[in-house]
Parts: structure tokens; C-alpha cells; sequence
């Protein structure tokens, strides 16, 4: 049984693959790929889609079973299996776009097919019927968000001025014998903001002959957003946040200040929604940081921030306000659609299903690539690929873990792989760098010890310590947790005569620090376990945490013989990966 949960709310649907006709080891197969295809990291996010995907899945299931010698797992599977699904389905009216969905499927599956199978999967005739999403490119990635950025700051200038020529209006401010146009505009303004729509005729809701000198969408547009502005601040919202798309359309204007209007960092904490994480994890209450217009308390009226997620936010809860009270909605982003997009003219509330799309081609944007021609291609905004640049830019994790950033969305991507790998490396080479000039914890050999019970005066100078804190220090009474500490009011890291409060992956270079065989066995388990991150985290972030504790690590373990690491490794205690499993985790930490 696969549980589906839809990308834009509505019921999960269960999906039971236990009537597939196939043997266990292939229903297990077919059922893990299309987990995947439905998960985090599919593109199968509709009911529709799913339900498509699993219907294609079943009649593959009872195409092999109904062949003379059905295969029993996933290794029996061969490309004339493929060739024979392909042949029985002549004639069907979708057979073009089903096989491009098999493969999109069974690229989910687990290792264990053979290679004949998959290299037939992957030939021209099998292909996908659209381009795997890929991040955009740096430059193509800031043009889309100054583009959004730009528009959304005319928009808010143009409102908030339409609201100060209404104010002036009511306040009598305006003489309507010298300035008669700008009284007649405040007077409809006045209209507008009341009725939420121009004077009109009687006969067919034509607009009154007032009306035109100024125009019936400008008179809106002077006080409410109009669809293109939802479509930046969309696009805005999706570049600062790295949110997905049905997130930033269903966000609400409800939120808590976290801050307290302090004047610190502005802080909205905003409940987000994300209905394929299942029930009981789809609200994600969501910190939207920023600087505060006009200080504590400060109204965002002409002063608003652009290039935060708070700015933005507190910009569209007071720009779309009007909007959101003529619709009768809590939810952020609403408008007045003055042409008729998808419905009637008229307030909307959230992001229309094209308005990505409508609004780049509005916008005029070109990417970076030129045609056959020689001339630009246009670029098409595209939410997952915002997400996805967003990802990589920042390497941080958004509404999944860690592991699923780095082995689903950015393993995927290709859009700029050759530019991500050099900074990995730069950093890789930056981090060895600091680690090899560092001081490398010292270390007590077997040989010290033992030397150490007849002559503990020569020993303890050799290693910069008194007789009696070598003592200690063979005898465990200052371990840490990589090694023993000589003196913890001593620390580098520390003022002078404090306790040392720093990690414990900074003893790898303490002067204060020593290592002895006892040490050995959580030394080794702490490297295995930084090494084993690598798959849990992005290769850039590993690189900038734990490359250089890895190198200093390995540096210090060459003081043991090779045979003693091996033979040490394999009687690690319980109680000692407990301890590093702890550390690892900071469960050690002091804050």
C-alpha cells in the first residue's frame, strides 16, 4: 500500500498494489518506484497524475504476467519485456505518452534490474515527453528576480500614491476648481474603494461616460493589484523563499511577529501548508525574516523591502488588504482581474494556474542561451525550476530534510553541475588548506604508555605536561570526548581562566589536547561517521563542516599502525558509538 498525498490539498488516496499479478519481489519494485514518483522528489503531484501513473504500472504488471515465462524479480526483467508492452498496446491512443511515463516512473526503482532492461528504457522512443526541471542559471536566476522586484516596487508606488491622492480627496484637500481632474479622480477613487468597482451604466455594466478619461483597469489598478503585479510577487516570493508553488498560493495574510515589533530582525511566522507531507505534518509554521520598514511598529506604507521574504510579505499583506476584504478571503495574494483570466472580471484570490508563464512572457525575458538562429530564447518562468535554483544557491533545506535536498533535488539537477562541483572543490581545497596548517592534536603512542609507567618524569616533558597531569591523562580522568584535555581554563577558544565552551571537534587542534590508544576506538568512529554524512548533506555544505576535522582526523590517526586501526574498528563498543552518535548529533553541546 503507497499512500499519495496531492500537492494542492484534498484527500490522500491509498494506492494497493497487492492485487498486482506479478511475483513479491516485482510488486515491491513497481511499488517503491512509484513512491518515488508520487514523493517529494517526483513529478507525479496531482491525483490525476498518480492515478495515471498507477494504471500504467498495473497493465505493465499484467503484461508480464500474462507472458509464457513471466520474470519472478526485478534482475529477470529484460528489454524484449519492454518491446512486447510496446507491441500490445498498438493502436492505443496514448501509447506516445505512456511509454515516456514508464520510464519517468521506473527511474524511481530500486537497483536490481538488469542492464539490458535499462539501457532499452533509456533509448529514443522511450524518451520523456519534457525537460527534466534544472535550475536556471546565476545570471538568468537574478534577472527573473529583479524583473519580479521591479515590477512589484511599481506597483506598490502606484497603490500607495492612488491611496494618498484618496486621502487628500476626503481630507477636502483638493480644490476642484483649480484642480478639477485630480478632484474628479479622487471622487471615483472614493467609488472604487466602497464598491470595488468603477460606475457603470445600467445597460450591459458598461462603465459610466466618467470613467474614461482615465480608464475603468487603471482606476482599479490605482488601488488594488492587478493579475501581472500577483505574478511578480509570486515570482518574488518563490525566488527569496525557495517555497513550492501551491505553498506560496495558499499562504495566508494571518501571521505572528515573533519579533514583538521590537526593531530587531522582523520576524513573521507564517503557517504554511504542504498537504504532500501527509496530515500530520502539512502545516509548517514558516519564519519570514526581514527588516522592519519605518523601525519598531513602522508602517511599510512607502518604505518596503524587497529583497527580504518579511518585506515582501508585509508588503502584500497591506497592499493586497483591499482585495482580500472585497473576496472575502485570509488568503496573501489577492487581486483584481480586470480582463477576465480563467473566470469574469473581478476580485481573485491566490496564483492562477498560468500566471507563471503569462507573466515571463509579459516580462520579456530572455535566456541566457541563444537559438540556431542566433537570436535569444525566450525564458519561461517555471516554479520548479525557481525552487531548484534556490536550492542550490543556498544549499539549505526547505520543507524536506537535509538527505532528501542532496540526494533527490540537487542529485537531479544538471542545470549548472559543472559550476557547483568547482566551488565544491574550491572549498574542499580551502578547508584541507586550514587543516593541514593547523595544529594536529598530539598523541601518546602505545610506546609513551607504556614507557610512561617507568619513566613518567621524560615522557610527560617530552609531551609539554607535569608528572601529575600525565597521570590524569593515561588514566582517563580528562577525557573529553576525541582526547583529554591538560587544562580546560587554558583554551584558545575561551578567555583567559574561563572554561573552555567550544566544541569538541576544536580539540582535533588544542594545544590543550591529547590523544592516547585509549582514544583510538571513538577517533575511528568519529571519522567513519563524518564520512557517512557525505550522503545525508550536500557536498558543499559537508565540505564547509566537516572537511577539515575529516583531514585533521586522518592526519592523526597515522600515528597508529595500520593493522592496530583495522583491528580497533572492528571492537568499537555499543557505549562508544553511543557517544559518538551523541557528539555527532550535538547532543553534547553546551548551547
Amino acid at each position: 500500500m503507497v499512500r499519495f498525498f496531492p500537492e494542492r490539498g484534498g484527500p490522500a488516496v491509498d494506492y494497493d498494489f497487492a492485487a498486482f499479478p506479478v511475483a513479491r519481489e516485482l510488486v515491491v519494485w513497481l511499488a517503491t518506484a512509484f513512491a518515488g514518483a508520487t514523493g517529494p522528489a517526483g513529478r507525479r503531484r496531482t491525483t490525476s497524475s498518480a492515478l495515471s501513473a498507477f494504471g500504467l504500472l498495473r497493465r505493465f504488471a499484467h503484461h508480464l504476467a500474462s507472458l509464457n515465462r513471466p520474470p519472478a524479480h526485478p534482475a529477470q526483467l529484460r528489454a524484449t519485456h519492454l518491446e512486447s508492452f510496446q507491441m500490445a498496446g498498438l493502436g492505443t491512443p496514448n501509447l506516445n505518452r505512456e511509454l515516456p511515463t514508464l520510464r519517468s516512473v521506473l527511474r524511481f526503482a530500486p537497483e536490481g534490474a538488469d542492464e539490458d532492461f535499462l539501457a532499452r528504457l533509456a533509448r529514443k522512443g522511450l524518451e520523456r515527453n519534457s525537460t527534466p526541471a534544472a535550475s536556471y542559471t546565476t545570471a538568468e536566476f537574478d534577472r527573473i528576480t529583479a524583473t519580479a522586484r521591479t515590477q512589484l516596487r511599481r506597483a506598490a508606488e502606484r497603490i500607495f500614491a492612488g491611496r494618498e491622492l484618496l486621502a487628500r480627496w476626503r481630507t477636502g484637500q483638493i480644490d476642484a476648481e483649480a484642480e478639477p481632474r485630480a478632484w474628479q479622480h479622487g471622487e471615483l477613487l472614493d467609488y472604487v474603494e466602497r464598491h470595488g468597482d468603477v460606475p457603470r451604466r445600467d445597460t450591459r455594466q458598461q462603465p459610466d461616460h466618467c470613467v474614461r478619461p482615465f480608464g475603468a483597469g487603471r482606476l482599479m489598478a490605482d488601488l488594488h493589484l492587478t493579475f501581472s503585479d500577483i505574478g511578480a510577487a509570486g515570482v518574488l516570493l518563490l525566488c527569496l523563499t525557495g517555497q513550492n508553488y501551491s505553498t506560496i498560493a495558499t499562504a495566508t495574510a494571518t501571521h505572528h511577529r515573533a519579533d514583538g515589533h521590537t526593531g530587531t530582525t522582523a520576524t513573521a511566522v507564517v503557517d504554511l501548508v504542504k498537504p504532500r507531507r501527509g496530515r500530520d505534518r502539512a502545516h509548517m509554521p514558516t519564519a519570514f525574516s526581514g527588516s522592519a520598514p519605518g523601525g519598531p511598529g513602522g508602517s511599510p506604507h512607502r518604505q518596503f523591502d524587497l529583497h527580504t521574504p518579511f518585506g515582501v510579505y508585509a508588503l502584500l499583506v497591506d497592499l493586497a488588504g483591499p482585495a482580500r476584504a472585497h473576496v472575502g478571503t485570509d488568503l496573501l495574494l489577492a487581486f483584481f482581474c480586470s480582463k477576465g483570466v480563467e473566470k469574469a472580471r473581478g476580485f481573485r484570490a491566490g496564483l492562477p494556474n498560468a500566471i507563471l508563464a503569462s507573466w515571463s512572457r509579459s516580462a520579456n525575458l530572455s535566456a541566457d542561451a541563444l537559438g540556431e538562429d542566433g537570436l535569444p530564447i525566450p525564458l519561461v518562468v517555471d516554479s520548479r525550476r525557481l525552487r531548484m535554483s534556490w536550492l542550490e544557491r543556498h544549499q539549505q533545506p526547505v520543507a524536506h530534510t537535509e538527505r532528501t535536498l542532496a540526494n533527490e533535488y540537487l542529485a537531479r539537477n544538471r542545470g549548472n553541475l559543472a559550476e557547483y562541483q568547482k566551488v565544491v572543490a574550491d572549498v574542499l581545497e580551502e578547508q584541507l588548506a586550514g587543516a593541514r596548517a593547523a595544529q594536529v592534536m598530539q598523541v601518546l603512542t602505545a610506546a609513551d604508555a607504556a614507557e610512561a609507567r617507568q619513566r613518567p618524569e621524560a615522557v610527560a616533558r617530552r609531551h609539554g605536561l607535569d608528572p601529575a597531569t600525565l597521570k590524569k591523562l593515561l588514566a582517563g580522568e580528562l577525557d573529553t570526548v576525541l582526547g583529554g584535555c591538560t587544562d580546560h581554563l587554558a583554551s584558545p577558544h575561551s578567555p583567559a581562566g574561563e572554561p573552555c565552551r567550544a566544541s569538541f571537534l576544536l580539540c582535533l587542534s588544542c594545544p590543550c589536547a591529547r590523544a592516547t590508544p585509549a582514544h583510538l576506538p571513538v577517533l575511528i568512529a568519529v571519522q567513519d561517521g563524518l564520512e557517512a554524512r557525505k550522503q545525508e548533506m550536500t557536498p558543499l555544505r559537508w565540505a564547509e563542516r566537516f572537511a577539515g576535522p575529516v583531514a585533521q582526523l586522518a592526519d592523526l590517526l597515522a600515528s597508529f599502525p595500520t593493522a592496530t586501526i583495522a583491528t580497533t574498528r572492528t571492537e568499537i563498543t555499543a557505549e562508544q558509538r553511543a557517544l559518538v552518535e551523541r557528539f555527532l548529533t550535538r547532543g553534547l553541546d553546551l548551547t
